[in-house]
């Protein structure tokens, strides 16, 4: 008997969609493009934290020793800087190492400008991935200043401040874009459904006065909007696909993206669809069913 009223439920739910077949390909579509965009978002996101992490890889702080210090002496505060927390690794830069970095930078030997190799031994340190932030290299820097023998440590202040506060505003902006378009999304498709549902309200009235129970009234309202859910999650991932074999020609020629959860994004755009079209439409029987 319960078997056959969930059979019966079902069926009237697909047979609400029938009867109101514009507006369900609308609330439909609308759901589509609502979860395309938002997963899209995501894999853009999975890009951004790879490429934010490839980026911050590049943090260094360079430190210059005191001229006058031997090459021991310098191998000495090296070796004890890379034990300062934060610090992943190290590179020593001798007299030779020196000149040869100012010759790839300047392309010119420094000893037939000068007449002699004036530059410092010194380190280039590279930055744990907890410590990669402005405030964490200023901490390491400062303390490596006040090593005996250290002339300076620099890092590249202005550049990285730049680069986090545009990682952070365009976080906030792509959360913010998804929060909208969630939004926007519920009310678009709870008010389609309120259509649906309104010209189906003398019916409901019907059915009240015959004494049916508000779960055997709402039922088929509800399984409609979840199948609307799903159907909108069918229609994402279908141009998720589309859009993954276009960008396949487009943009991966120029730049590798990394692959994206696709369980993970099947799993949503199914689960999302639906509990969007189960709370959309379970507002709106509550609505017309309280009047």
């Amino acid at each position: 008997m319960f078997i056959n009223k969930v059979i019966y439920l079902i069926q009237e739910g697909f047979k609400t969609i029938y009867r109101s077949l514009i507006p369900s390909i609308i609330s439909a579509i609308t759901i589509g493009i609502s979860l395309l965009v938002l997963s899209v978002s995501y894999y853009l996101y999975i890009n951004l934290e790879s490429f934010t992490s490839d980026f911050k890889n590049e943090y260094k702080i360079e430190v210059f020793f005191d001229d006058d210090l031997s090459q021991e002496a310098s191998l000495n505060i090296f070796n004890a800087i890379l034990f300062i927390d934060g610090i992943e690794d190290g590179v020593f830069i001798d007299k030779d190492a020196a000149a040869n970095i100012f010759k790839d930078e300047f392309n010119e030997e420094v000893t037939k400008i000068i007449g002699q190799n004036p530059l410092p031994m010194g380190g280039i340190f590279g930055i744990s991935s907890d410590y990669r932030s402005y405030d964490s290299m200023s901490k390491i820097t400062k303390e490596i200043k006040y090593i005996a023998g250290v002339e300076d440590a620099i890092f590249p202040q202005e550049s990285i401040v730049k680069f986090d506060r545009s990682i952070r505003n365009l976080l906030s902006f792509s959360f913010l874009i998804g929060l909208f378009i969630i939004v926007v999304s519920y009310f678009f498709v709870s008010n389609t459904i309120l259509l649906v549902v309104h010209s189906k309200k003398d019916e409901i009235k019907v059915l009240k006065l015959l004494g049916a129970n508000d779960l055997f009234i709402k039922a088929p309202y509800i399984i409609n909007g979840i199948l609307v859910g799903l159907f909108g999650s069918i229609i994402s991932l279908i141009m998720l696909f589309l859009v993954d074999n276009i960008s396949l020609y487009i943009i991966l020629p120029y730049y590798e993206f990394n692959s994206a959860n696709y369980n993970f994004i099947v799993t949503f755009n199914l689960f999302f669809g639906s509990f969007l079209g189960l709370i959309s439409s379970t507002r709106s029987i509550n609505k017309i069913y309280k009047k």
